[in-house]
């Protein structure tokens, strides 16, 4: 009776170290589980509030440096083509290609030594809604944990993870031009730059690239006479891409 009592025992000890051992591994499990599901939207967020913050400060940031000493000794009527046709009607709208290059060519160097002084830290800017820094060379996003949970009651709240941002690879710039129905007789001449360029943001847990682009209004003007309703009320036209490389 001793005898089977003892393997009784012996067998129920070694069942319960299993049942145990086997929950140890599923808690360990799950709990590797829901850090993996937490980490990817925190992740996730980070990049969703680091991508919509750079957006937000490179545009203003470039837009306050494409002011009109862009075309200190040039007048957008020299950049510009415009034929009518004998009622006086704007029909047909192009580029004088040489002068539209120079001003690309200037409005590229704007943007290339912009973006390098940003991502540098020779410039500051002073309207971030997050806590912006620089180190070896990278402009670095401190975002509060707290800011991940789209609430304002842990909004700024908790430690902060740094995101690491830098701009890469080249700034492609192109002109357009829209000539717009303004009033009785009038037309209304904007002059746009089409910038797109490339950002790189690093989280602590995965990196990503993103596609940045806008349209920028650097000069516009009034004419005399009308777009035909032929074209809708508008003529556009753009010029080809310009592309220039910034500092690695």
């Amino acid at each position: 009776m001793r005898t089977n009592f003892k393997s009784t025992r012996k067998y129920h000890g070694k069942f319960l170290s299993k049942i145990i051992l086997m929950t140890i591994i599923l808690v360990l499990l799950f709990t590797i589980f829901l850090l993996s599901i937490f980490t990817k939207n925190l992740n996730k967020t980070l990049i969703d509030i680091s991508t919509s913050e750079i957006t937000r400060v490179t545009e203003r940031f470039i837009t306050e440096r494409l002011n009109s000493s862009i075309f200190n000794n040039t007048k957008l009527e020299d950049i510009l083509i415009l034929e009518k046709n004998s009622q006086e009607e704007i029909i047909y709208v192009d580029f004088n290609l040489e002068k539209a290059y120079q001003v690309l060519d200037e409005v590229s160097n704007v943007l290339t030594n912009s973006l390098d002084n940003l991502d540098s830290g020779n410039v500051s800017v002073a309207y971030l809604d997050e806590e912006l820094s620089h180190e070896l060379g990278s402009m670095v996003l401190s975002i509060p944990i707290g800011n991940s949970f789209n609430n304002l009651y842990f909004y700024n709240f908790g430690p902060r993870i740094p995101v690491r941002i830098n701009f890469i690879g080249s700034v492609l710039t192109n002109l357009k031009t829209k000539v717009t129905d303004y009033g009785l007789n009038n037309a209304l001449v904007e002059l746009f730059v089409y910038i797109e360029f490339k950002t790189q943001i690093m989280s602590p847990f995965d990196t990503q690239e993103i596609t940045l682009n806008y349209d920028a209004v650097i000069a516009s003007m009034m004419i005399e006479g009308e777009v035909p309703n032929l074209y809708g009320g508008t003529i556009e036209k753009s010029s080809n891409i310009y592309q220039s490389e910034l500092t690695e």
